[in-house]
Formats: structure tokens, sequence, C-alpha cells
């Protein structure tokens, strides 16, 4: 078959139904690029694959029969730089064998909606040689594959639009009735039962959130499985996840494990840094996840306040004593409240050319141990010992009454952020 007739046929298959029929999507493309196909979601699981000969790869055969491609392989391509390729390009990439996971010869390419990857074509080539009108049949191919995800996506009949403003009304707490909103949820193909919860994403301090990097968090959301993701979209530098734990007995810690090991992996393979997550608490039901969006983006509020202090913190339940801050600093406010030890040792150390008032913050932040005090500031512990009698001589305190340590604290905290 010619160029121009194997072209002509994926022109007319464009306008056909086939693209309908997942059975019949990858025998189509194997007869029109002559080589064997397997046709992949986002996620790398098995939609259509085509006939092939005996030579065929280990790779391939795992593929089918576990329908979906096995970890080790799709490592492999990571560790090549091939999957970097297919995420941030449209054109086909060529993939010489790699032995050491069972892949032979491949061409591949991405199946792509704008910035999100939907899937990926994969051709078993062999010892074929692949030319350059070889190379554009793949990017028609892909046009081709992207009707079959775009339809399946649409057969609500739901556009992306009403998707959009129904996630937001869960945002913002529009809906009160737990049935309505779960027969609004089926519309988008939204699984609402279970434990739920918001995650936030952030990428404010990122130089700027480029089609690259909506196309690697695209990406991330798709493959990793540590959670469920019910939902999913960008809001500017913000990329927000609706998020469900995937067994009963799941607690928290999947969504910790979920939000490090996104940033992680984006901050890596992208090479940028100063992207933070966050999550809510969360709820068994959908009603209350307004509440998850307000506690999500209170945790990255603080996060910025403390990037240090909160630097592994991403979840609302672990701020600790970090939540109230900004609820106990109004009061003050509204009391005109002063800390004098934090006035006296500010004063003393102005006059003195001393370091008291940054000892005891470290001293109380480290739960009053005072070895790993010293250790934190480089000092004896003997000279932390005597800064701390120096402390309390000067302000007239115990520092062993733990409510007025734990007063202390909070009052520092509050300096440090608003003073």
């Amino acid at each position: 078959m010619s160029h121009t007739s194997r072209k002509q046929r994926l022109y007319e298959a464009l306008n056909s139904e086939i693209y309908k029929y997942p059975e019949k999507l990858a025998d189509f493309l194997a007869e029109v690029l002559d080589c064997p196909i397997t046709i992949e979601d986002a996620n790398h699981h098995l939609i259509s694959y085509s006939k092939h000969n005996e030579n065929i790869d280990e790779a391939r055969l795992s593929t089918i029969i576990q329908r979906k491609v096995p970890n080790k392989v799709i490592d492999g391509l990571w560790k090549k730089g091939i999957m970097k390729k297919l995420l941030e390009s449209d054109k086909p990439v060529i993939i010489p064998a790699i032995p050491s996971v069972g892949l032979g010869n491949r061409v591949t390419v991405s199946i792509r909606e704008n910035d999100e990857i939907l899937g990926f074509i994969w051709a078993h080539i062999e010892e074929k040689t692949i030319r350059n009108d070889d190379l554009e049949l793949f990017i028609e191919a892909s046009k081709f594959a992207k009707k079959y995800f775009l339809y399946v996506r649409n057969k609500t009949g739901k556009s992306k639009k009403q998707y959009r403003d129904f996630f937001w009304q869960l945002l913002l707490g529009d809906f009160k009735e737990e049935n309505k909103i779960h027969e609004l949820a089926k519309q988008f193909d939204m699984n609402l039962s279970g434990k739920l919860s918001i995650v936030i994403i952030d990428f404010e301090k990122v130089e700027s959130v480029t089609d690259l990097v909506k196309k690697h968090a695209f990406y991330l959301v798709e493959t990793l499985s540590k959670v469920n993701i019910v939902g999913r979209f960008f809001d500017q530098h913000q990329l927000i996840l609706l998020v469900q734990l995937k067994k009963e007995n799941d607690t928290k810690s999947a969504i910790h494990e979920y939000i490090q090991t996104f940033i992680d992996r984006l901050c890596n393979r992208l090479q940028i840094d100063h992207v933070i997550g966050s999550s809510g608490l969360i709820y068994d039901t959908p009603s209350s996840l307004h509440y998850s969006y307000k506690q999500a983006n209170k945790v990255l509020e603080l996060k910025r306040k403390f990037p240090n202090e909160l630097e592994n913190v991403y979840l609302y339940q672990d701020l600790g004593i970090y939540q109230f801050l900004d609820d106990l600093y109004r009061i003050r406010m509204k009391e005109n409240y002063r800390n004098e030890v934090i006035e006296k040792l500010k004063e003393y150390d102005e006059e003195n050319n001393t370091d008291l008032l940054n000892s005891l913050r470290v001293y109380l932040k480290n739960d009053s141990n005072i070895n790993l005090a010293a250790k934190k500031i480089h000092v004896h512990s003997n000279t932390m010992n005597y800064r701390l009698k120096r402390i309390a001589e000067i302000c007239e305190i115990d520092l062993n009454d733990s409510s007025l340590k734990t007063n202390l604290y909070l009052d520092l905290l509050i300096h440090k952020v608003y003073h």
C-alpha cells in the first residue's frame, strides 16, 4: 500500500465510526502502518492490540497478558529519557531495543488533547526501516486514536465547562443534598462514595506554569496509583485534585505519600523547585468537600509563611498549633496584647549584643531539649544552660512551667510572621 493510499485510509477513518470500537482500533492501524500495534491509555493500561506473528518481544506479550505495561518497562523508558520525549512532543519517537526490559524496536507517539496525555500508540517494528513518510502516518494515526478517547470521555454528553462548574460547586459548598450531588456526579462518571479529600499542588513560586509542566502533571495524575483521582483540573497556578482512598482501611498516610511522590517526581523530571502540596481533612460525604478545600488552601498559606518548619507537612491535620496562629493573632490584635518576655529579650539583645531571644525560640521549638537546641545553634550545652538561666532572671519566668512555655512559643511564632 502506498504512502498516499495509507494516508487516505486514515482520513476516511476519521469520518467513519470505526474509532468507537476499541477491538477494531489496533487492527485497523496495524493494517495501515504495516506493523503490530498496541494502544494504551495515559496510565499504560491496554486499550487495544492487533494481531502479531510469532516473532514478538516479551514486553508486548506481558502487556497483553497483564492488560497493562509492566512497571519495569515503564521505568526503563524513563531512564532512557523516552517517556520525557513522549510527554513533551507531539512527534513520533523511534526507540531502539532495550533488551534489559524485554523491549524490541519500537516507534511510539503520544495521543493528546491540548496539554493532556490521553494515551499512546506503540508499533513493534522489528527490523523494519522507518522513513519520514512513515512517521507522518503516525501523527495522523494519533489524531484518529484521539477520537476514541474523546468519544469515551464525552459519552455522557457533558462538556468540560459543565464538569468544571460542577467541580467548583463542590469546592465552594453550593450543594447541600447528598443525593443530588451523587446524581450529578454520575453524569460525569465520578464516584463520590468512600473517603474523600481535596489535594492541591501549587506552582505559585515556579517561574511559569508552562504547557510542559501541565503535561507532566497530568501524566502523573494518571500514573500514580496510591489513591484514586476522582476529579482534577488546573486553576491558574494550582492543580486541584479530588482524591479517594482506595481501601476502607487506608489512612491519611496514603495521601501524604501521594503528594510527596508527586512533587518529587515532577521536580526531578523537570528540574524545577518550589512546588508545594497540601490536603484538607478526609470526609465520608461529598457535601463536606468545601471544608477540605478551605483547609488545603490554609495549609498552603502556612507553608508559605513557615517554609522550613512546615517543609514536610502536607495535611491539615498535621499542622499542629500552626493551624491556630491566624485566629490567635486576631485575638491578640483585638486585645492590643504584648508579650513582655519577647519585648524584654529584644531590648536586652540589642543593648548587649546577645542572642537570647533566638536561643529561647530554638529551645522551645526543640521541645525544651537543651542538648538538641545547643546543637542547632552551634553552642555547648553548658552555654545553652547559662542562656536559659539568664532568660529566666531577666524576664522573671519559670521555664519549667509547660503552659507558660506553650504560650511563649505561640507568641514567638506570631512574632516571626506578623512583625
